[in-house]
């Protein structure tokens, strides 16, 4: 076999190593794995499915957003006194049909018609009915001054608490905290800014509006349950959750929070037999993307070895012998060879290759010089003594050429490494002068959060044990918002 022929079925073994297993790629979801798919560079996958989950978790530890309408309460005043009123009017009118005079004496107020009057009453102003003492302070000219500043008051009471609809929008977890956004209108528009103002407080002081009610209704006995029941109708919510807002505040909040997949080359990622899913989908794409933007290796040029010299002598002219064959890995001075740098790993492969092609060819050549017939110029004069290397010489000029491969080889992957230590160094010195333009910027942001803080804990030293909890509260949200302030000056000078 020529030695051309066996350098190139070596080449073609290497190419068939490197492409017997199918292309990532190409693999889809409920495929088998033909053999175990290992991933050719290291590599992290984020996993959506455990980053969704993750996040759906951690959620429920960032407030959810509400608009604290604190006018309801004025709403609730207005509508109050002016059901109180009309009430008033109604009943007068109904006593002066019934006993021909607006204004009643204690005995007819005691009589069993007074009392049936009210229960009709009852009954056709379900809106707002009155209890038997309030009917009675009407029918005797009063106007009920004190019961109504009562009744207000409980309701007042009832509507002072956070209120919010019994119903969430779809998708909306309100968590551990809520932060009230105070708003002068329902649907007002907010910016980030304000939203981020907004006050802190328990998830657990956001009540339902039936809860409330219920609330409210066990301030009354049980007969005047219907009664109490209609007035509950005047307790509206009072806090309106803000579905988009809880959104956004809670994706700024955990944008960088991923759950990732660390491989290194070599790691198996779906083992023969396996069936491909979608998990496993992704980290052959992500293998196959990242090995798509390696950059290829340079190529490297192995200058011809040359021969060695001849010494001169006086000897009559001797037929010289027939060049010997040309090394498989060696061309004309003209025509440099040059080599692609396979990987790393395929280093080791090719040159054992290359050796084992040059001991046939040293073998080969010994065998055709020994079949050879000797001429009779070559047979009167004596053997030259450094005239011809002999094939059998051929062995260190073999072990020379590999030589200076891997001298090469290794020279050119410490030129690669001086040029990366190089730019890196270059990038840490830009890096340095970005942080160095916007450190006094962030060094006054830092110092307003720090203040903030001190005054806020100054406060605290002189609040009563009611307000503590909400101080602290409102410390830890200026401390994320610190905490939030570095990270993103700090990303922000990085990619820049």
């Amino acid at each position: 076999m020529k030695p051309g022929v066996l350098l190139r079925l070596g080449w073609f073994a290497l190419a068939a190593w490197s492409l017997q297993a199918k292309d990532l790629t190409a693999y889809h979801v409920g495929d088998v794995a033909e053999t175990d798919l290992t991933t050719p560079v290291a590599l992290d996958v984020v996993d959506a499915a455990a980053t969704a989950a993750l996040k759906s978790a951690r959620a429920q530890q960032f407030p959810a957003i509400f608009r604290h309408y604190p006018e309801a309460t004025n709403v609730l005043r207005r509508d109050f006194l002016a059901a109180f009123a009309q009430a008033r009017t109604n009943f007068i009118a109904d006593v002066t049909i019934e006993f021909h005079s607006p204004t009643l004496d204690q005995a007819t107020v005691a009589s069993g018609d007074f009392e049936r009057l009210v229960t009709v009453f009852d009954v056709e102003n379900r809106a707002f009915p009155i209890t038997d003492d309030l009917a009675a302070q009407w029918a005797r000219g009063a106007d009920g001054e004190a019961i109504r500043d009562k009744l207000l008051a409980t309701l007042e009471w009832a509507a002072s608490r956070p209120v919010r609809p019994d119903a969430l929008p779809d998708g909306m977890v309100i968590g551990e905290m809520a932060r009230l956004v105070p708003v002068a209108e329902v649907n007002q528009s907010l910016s980030f800014e304000t939203v981020q103002a907004g006050a802190l407080a328990p998830a657990a002081s956001v009540t339902t509006l039936s809860d409330t009610q219920a609330l409210f209704r066990r301030e009354f006995p049980q007969g005047q349950q219907i009664f109490a029941r209609a007035l509950a109708a005047f307790l509206k919510p009072n806090c309106f959750p803000d579905a988009p807002f809880t959104k956004l505040t809670r994706g700024a909040a955990m944008y960088q929070m991923v759950v990732a997949d660390h491989f290194d080359a070599g790691d198996v990622i779906v083992h023969q037999g396996e069936t491909i899913n979608e998990k496993s989908k992704a980290i052959l794409a992500a293998a196959s993307e990242k090995l798509a933007h390696v950059p290829p290796a340079p190529a490297v040029t192995v200058a011809p070895t040359p021969p060695p010299p001849v010494p001169k002598r006086s000897a009559p002219a001797v037929a010289a012998p027939a060049t010997p064959p040309s090394l498989p890995w060696t061309q004309p001075a003209s025509t440099p060879a040059v080599i692609h740098r396979v990987p790393h790993w395929g280093l080791i492969l090719t040159l054992a290759g290359i050796s084992l092609g040059a001991l046939v060819v040293a073998a080969w050549q010994a065998l055709r010089n020994e079949k050879r017939p000797a001429t009779t110029a070559l047979a009167t004069q004596p053997p030259l003594p450094m005239d011809v290397a002999k094939p059998a010489d051929l062995n260190p000029q073999v072990a020379q050429a590999v030589r200076e491969a891997v001298q090469q080889e290794l020279a050119m992957q410490r030129r690669e490494l001086l040029l990366a230590q190089q730019a890196a160094a270059d990038d840490i010195a830009a890096l340095v002068q970005r942080l160095d333009d916007l450190q006094l910027p962030m060094q006054q942001r830092l110092h307003t959060y720090e203040n903030r803080i001190q005054s806020l804990e100054a406060e605290l030293a002189l609040r009563n044990e009611e307000n503590r909890q909400l101080l602290k509260l409102k410390i830890e949200m200026v401390s994320r918002q610190l905490e939030t302030e570095r990270a993103a000056t700090l990303n922000t000078s990085i990619s820049a």
